[in-house]
């Protein structure tokens, strides 16, 4: 049995949302731990933010470019996005299901309850 995690999640709790767009963006991403709290503009909410403003897919080219990073830096960030289930796509990379409201319930069913339900087979056993 190894100690290294399969599966990994960070989750923060903000005050409700404000009718500040970028301001609520952070907070969205600081709250899933995709951003470090005190970290000035990462390249992720630059990334995330042009993937809320389009209506398909964007080139991981072109979003490199924007958040002035490399595309392999960008391949990262979309990696992590993808893990979340927030994001989908393989070089052109758009938000998952069209609708960030609708991707983020398929993160708390499949990814949180898996992580909840191992955590309740731990505590049975126990």
């Amino acid at each position: 049995m190894r100690d290294a995690p399969i599966f990994e999640v960070t989750l923060r709790k903000y005050e409700p949302p404000a009718e500040d767009r970028r301001r609520n963006l952070r907070f969205f991403l600081l709250s899933l731990g995709l951003v470090r709290p005190g970290d000035r503009q990462s390249p992720l909410e630059v990334i995330f933010s042009r993937l809320l403003e389009e209506n398909g897919p964007v080139s991981l080219a072109k979003l490199a470019k924007e958040a002035n990073i490399t595309e392999s830096a960008a391949r990262y960030h979309m990696e992590r996005l993808k893990a979340l289930r927030l994001v989908e796509g393989r070089g052109e990379y758009r938000l998952a299901e069209g609708d960030l409201s609708v991707a983020f319930r398929v993160f708390r069913r499949y990814v949180l309850e898996e992580i909840l339900d191992r955590i309740a087979e731990y505590a049975e056993s126990l």
